[in-house]
C-alpha cells in the first residue's frame, strides 16, 4: 500500500469509525472538520510565497477554516514610507480567502518588531500621530472582512515584571495599549479585538510572573472599559524542556481570563523539537505528545473559540531561520511534514479534536 493509504488508516484508527462514517462520501478527517464539531475554527498562518506551492494550497484549502498572514500585514510592509500604504500582499491573500470559503484575522497592528525605520525615529508626540494613521487606515481598509485583529503584540516584559520595555511604552507611556485597542473599535466596532501575547502556556515560575502581568494589564483595560473582546495565546511549545511542555495550570489560568468575559484564541501554535535527538520516529513522538497535553488542557474551555498553528506543513515553518537544530537538521513543529503528509503530530490533534 502507498503511505497515504496506511496513514488515513491510521487516522479512521485514532478516530473511530463513527467519525469516518459521518464523514461525506471518500472523503477523511481534517483538522477543520473536526475543529467545527467541537464549535471551533481551525487556521494556519501563510505567506503569499508559501501559496505558490500547489501542494500546500490544497492542505491549507482542505484543513483549514482561516488563515492568518504571516508577515503581510506588518508596519513594515504596509508602510514602508510615511503616508505611502501598500495593502497589494494582505489583499492577495484575502482574495485567496474568499475563493476557498476561509476567514482571515488581521495580524497585527502594533508591535516592537518590524516596524518602518522612519517610525522608529519619530518622537513622542509624531509617534503618536503616526499610530492613529496608521489603525485608522489599515482597520479602515479592512473594515467589515476581517473578523479579528491582534491589535497589539507582545505588549509583556519577557520576564513578566511588568510592560515591556518598547518604544511604545517609552515614547506614549502605558496608555499606548487603551490608545490602540480604542482607535481599532472605531475604525471597525464589529471585528473583535485581541492582545496577543507568547509564554503564557507552562507551569514554571517565569511564565507564572508574566501571567500576574498580563492579569493586571487586563483587569485595568477591563476596569477603564476599553474595548478588548479576546486574548491570543501564541503557543509556541517546546518538546525538550527549554519552554512549555507542561500544562497542569493552564486551565486555571484560562478560567482567570474568561472570568474577565474574554474569549480566548490560539494563535500561533507550534512545538519546537530543536533539543531532541535526530532520530524522526522520538522527535515525532515527543512533539506529538506535546500538542497531546496542550490540547487536553485547552479544549476544555469553553471560550476557547479557535486555534491557529503558525504554519501547517514543517517546509514553511520560521523556526529553522529564526531557531534552527544545532545539527542542521529541519524541524517538525507542524501538524503535517515537509512533504504536506500526515504524522504522529496529526493524528494527536485530530484525536484531541474528536475526543468527547
Amino acid at each position: 500500500m502507498r503511505r497515504r493509504p496506511l496513514i488515513l488508516l491510521a487516522v479512521v484508527g485514532i478516530l473511530g469509525w463513527s467519525v469516518a462514517r459521518a464523514l461525506p462520501p471518500g472523503s477523511s478527517p481534517t483538522l477543520q472538520g473536526l475543529a467545527a464539531a467541537r464549535k471551533l475554527r481551525w487556521g494556519t498562518a501563510v505567506t503569499n510565497e508559501q501559496l505558490k506551492d500547489p501542494g500546500l494550497r490544497r492542505l491549507v484549502t482542505s484543513q483549514s477554516g482561516l488563515i492568518v498572514p504571516e508577515s503581510e500585514l506588518k508596519w513594515d510592509g504596509v508602510e514602508a514610507a510615511p503616508g505611502r500604504f501598500d495593502f497589494s500582499a494582505p489583499d492577495r491573500l484575502l482574495a485567496f480567502a474568499r475563493e476557498h470559503g476561509l476567514a482571515m484575522r488581521g495580524h497585527t497592528l502594533l508591535w516592537h518588531e518590524q516596524l518602518p525605520a522612519w517610525v522608529k525615529a519619530l518622537p513622542a508626540a509624531d509617534l503618536d500621530k503616526a499610530l492613529a494613521t496608521y489603525i485608522r487606515t489599515v482597520v479602515g481598509h479592512y473594515r467589515g472582512q476581517l473578523p479579528s485583529w491582534d491589535v497589539v503584540n507582545e505588549p509583556i516584559a519577557d520576564d513578566g515584571t511588568g510592560l515591556r520595555r518598547s518604544l511604545w511604552l517609552e515614547r506614549l507611556g502605558p496608555d499606548y495599549i487603551a490608545r490602540a485597542l480604542t482607535l481599532a473599535h472605531q475604525s471597525d466596532p464589529a471585528a473583535a479585538l485581541v492582545i496577543n501575547e507568547y509564554g503564557l502556556e507552562g507551569d514554571d515560575a517565569k511564565t507564572a510572573a508574566k501571567r500576574r502581568s498580563f492579569l493586571a494589564l487586563l483587569r485595568q483595560l477591563r476596569d477603564r472599559g476599553v474595548p478588548l473582546n479576546a486574548v491570543g495565546l501564541q503557543a509556541h511549545l517546546y518538546a525538550n524542556g527549554s519552554g512549555p511542555t507542561t500544562f497542569r495550570t493552564l486551565p486555571t489560568f484560562l478560567r482567570e481570563l474568561a472570568a474577565l468575559n474574554l474569549d480566548i484564541y490560539v494563535t500561533e501554535l507550534d512545538v519546537n523539537d530543536r533539543e531532541l535527538p535526530a532520530a524522526i520516529p522520538e522527535r515525532d513522538r515527543a512533539v506529538a505528545a506535546v500538542y497531546t497535553a496542550f490540547l487536553a488542557a485547552v479544549l476544555p474551555e469553553p471560550r476557547l473559540k479557535l486555534i491557529t498553528s503558525w504554519g501547517l506543513s514543517d517546509r514553511t515553518t520560521w523556526l529553522n531561520a529564526f531557531l534552527p537544530r544545532a545539527d542542521g537538521l529541519p524541524q517538525r513543529p507542524l501538524p503535517f511534514d515537509e512533504n504536506n503528509q500526515a504524522k504522529p503530530a496529526t493524528l494527536a490533534i485530530m484525536a484531541a479534536l474528536d475526543k468527547p
